[in-house]
């Protein structure tokens, strides 16, 4: 068995790697040129300490064909079991340039599988529940991530490759140690909890409604995606790697307000009534301030909620489950906390 890895020095990749090792064969690990990206990935192969297992393979997304050396092609073309595609930041500036590359890669090696990472971005401003078989059901994609992720799946599912498709939830720390390599997402709202507890603990943080959103665990995705990878099974098949248990944006956060020792945060206005709130003068100056990006707050709710049937059915002989977030939010708040201020 042989892998082409793309994205492996990435967040996901540098806990998904050590999964592809429990099984047999290379993995080939596609690294930019430039000394910042070999670099890291002479960091991650020495954690990785798996010897020549770990073959770097120069290349780059942006290129047709990736950039790989034609003679690399010629010699593994039908030897790679499966293609994982991690890395997306290309097709932010391309619109999926980055996964038609791969696409066309993956097809020239006559690959096995393509094992695809998307995210439940591409659910836009759908309302309702949406679930594992649903993908273009004419919903609004309101930022430019969800309409780039959106156009990855679809250059996926028109391919003629046989497929599998992954949509993690928002991607937070190690569920045993915490660890994350960079602040996104909730965590722009952790300084401002910081700040928050210099004040009385009696007195709430008034904020607007956030709606729901859902958090998991990196080492829940990279154990779930190579279980769900190597599990025999139909292909063209989505998994959502979410946490089943709902839960608004104020519940989570407030489970870090409690690590912090800051009030906790209460929701009192409608998002429209914030946007009235950007408008007043030395408002755009203060959210910078406190580390909180606008389009954060601006964008910060999920609008529908995500079925997980498929797979939660093919985990469920397996302990790859999603822990409870209170369980491990104080761990996840000691590594920022250590780390990131």
């Amino acid at each position: 068995m042989a892998y082409l890895v793309t994205g492996a020095t990435g967040f996901i990749g540098r806990f998904l790697v050590p999964q592809l090792l429990n099984h047999d064969g290379d993995i080939h690990v596609l690294v930019r040129p430039g000394l910042d990206s070999a670099d890291r990935f002479t960091c991650c192969a020495r954690e990785w300490a798996a010897g020549d297992r770990i073959r770097p393979v120069h290349g780059d997304l942006g290129a047709p064909g990736l950039g790989i050396a034609p003679a690399w092609l010629d010699e593994h073309r039908g030897t790679i079991d499966h293609v994982f595609h991690l890395a997306a930041g290309y097709d932010l500036t391309q619109r999926g340039g980055g996964t038609r590359h791969v696409v066309d890669v993956a097809a020239d090696l006559r690959a096995g599988l393509l094992h695809h990472v998307s995210t439940i971005e591409v659910a836009g401003m759908f309302e309702g529940l949406f679930t594992e078989d649903m993908f273009d059901q004419g919903q609004v994609l309101a930022t430019a991530n969800q309409r780039t992720k959106f156009e990855a799946e679809r250059i996926v599912r028109e391919s003629g490759l046989d497929w599998r498709i992954y949509r993690p939830s928002i991607v937070i720390g190690h569920s045993r140690t915490g660890e994350i390599d960079r602040i996104d997402g909730p965590y722009y709202f952790f300084r401002l909890l910081r700040m928050a507890a210099q004040l009385p603990r009696i007195l709430p943080v008034l904020v607007p409604k956030l709606g729901e959103t859902n958090m998991v665990p990196v080492d829940f995705v990279a154990r779930a995606l190579a279980y769900l990878a190597h599990r025999d099974g139909p292909n063209s098949t989505t998994y959502h790697l979410v946490d089943p248990r709902r839960q608004s944006a104020a519940e989570a956060l407030n489970l870090f307000a409690d690590e912090a020792g800051s009030p906790h945060l209460v929701e009192v206005m409608p998002k429209r009534t914030l946007e009235m709130v950007l408008r007043v003068p030395g408002a755009h100056w203060v959210l910078p301030r406190v580390g909180v990006p606008q389009d954060v707050l601006a964008h910060s709710e999920f609008t529908c909620w995500f079925d997980c049937r498929h797979t939660t059915a093919a985990l469920a002989d397996t302990d790859i489950k999603v822990p409870p977030l209170a369980g491990y939010a104080p761990l996840i708040w000691k590594y920022w906390a250590e780390n990131w201020v």
